[in-house]
């Protein structure tokens, strides 16, 4: 193995009130309520490495260790890891919220950046809506204040359909919720900073008022959704899903094989939505690949994937911009 390969990372799961069971079931997730399973935290700055020299390590460990080398220049730019990749399954719905951008993230809780994401929705139950963005009837601050105090939120926010393959860009700043039925692929800034509007009538979680206010960015009304069409290529096809300041992230269809030049300035974070494979690099054995794997490749280490089975692979890769 060369001093630069795939780290493969082991995920942390979170169990929550709104959880579902998708999780046990399909990707194999355990917990002490197998049941409630919401959140599976597949790469984070506290991800544990599982295989090679840096088994036992975090990637916390491999930023301030060897960052230039095996993050890139690019995620030297952050004071720490700077990006996080999720299962969710929501059973139920989650709260109304909102996350902070970077500088009232250092201002209102001394973290070193804000939360932009966004949800590539792998299943949805017909019918699925989410909150998505303050509608045109929201006219002013003071106007959502009063209603997030009267319990009438929801009739300034945008109910949005979602199926299989949209992708919901959520800049911080956006009012949103995902809703019962629904199982997203999340990448997003390494930030758990999430301030609670509205939680559909539970008793005892707290609601951010305050924080929740100097939050909201009032300029994102409206927002649509995408599904982005796949380009054709020999062996598989690919899609861009978003380009944002904080990240790039992209859709594959492996068919049989395809071919890519590492990125020179930042790690890649691959994951296996759907199928069997194997993950090549030159100088290391392949990586076995299923549902539910999620690896960080070297900055400028170059890749492949490929599948000898009938189904095909399907990967979301996520690099910082």
């Amino acid at each position: 193995m060369s001093d630069k390969y795939p780290l493969r990372l082991k995920p942390y799961v979170k169990e929550t009130v709104w959880g579902g069971a998708w999780l046990a079931k399909t990707l194999g997730r355990t917990g002490p309520d197998e049941a409630k399973l919401g959140e599976s935290w597949e790469a984070y700055s506290d991800s544990q490495i599982t295989n090679g020299s840096w088994v036992g390590r975090t990637l916390s460990d491999v930023f301030t260790e060897a960052g230039a080398e095996m993050l890139g220049s690019a995620a030297l730019t952050y004071p720490k890891f700077p990006l996080l990749v999720k299962f969710i399954d929501a059973k139920d719905n989650l709260s109304v919220q909102v996350h902070p951008d970077d500088e009232l993230a250092k201002q209102l809780e001394n973290y070193p950046f804000g939360k932009t994401e966004f949800w590539y929705v792998m299943q949805a139950e017909a019918g699925s809506e989410i909150c998505y963005s303050l509608n045109s009837e929201a006219k002013s601050r003071e106007q959502v204040k009063q209603a997030l105090i009267n319990g009438n939120l929801l009739d300034y926010i945008q109910r949005s359909p979602v199926k299989e393959g949209d992708v919901v860009f959520i800049p911080s700043g956006t009012i949103h919720a995902l809703t019962e039925g629904i199982v997203v692929y999340e990448l997003q800034q390494d930030c758990d900073i999430t301030y609670r509007l509205y939680d559909w009538g539970r008793q005892g979680r707290q609601l951010h008022v305050d924080k929740g206010m100097l939050s909201i960015n009032f300029n994102y009304r409206n927002l649509p959704i995408t599904h982005p069409t796949p380009e054709i290529h020999d062996g598989y096809e690919s899609a861009t899903l978003v380009t944002c300041q904080y990240f790039t992230a992209e859709a594959l269809t492996v068919r049989s094989q395809a071919e890519f030049k590492g990125n020179p300035t930042s790690f890649t974070l691959v994951t296996v939505l759907e199928g069997k494979g194997s993950l090549n690099t030159p100088g290391n054995s392949p990586e076995k690949l299923q549902s539910g794997d999620t690896l960080l490749i070297p900055a400028g280490l170059d890749y492949g994937f490929e599948t000898k089975n009938k189904a095909p692979l399907k990967i979301i890769s996520g690099t910082l911009s």
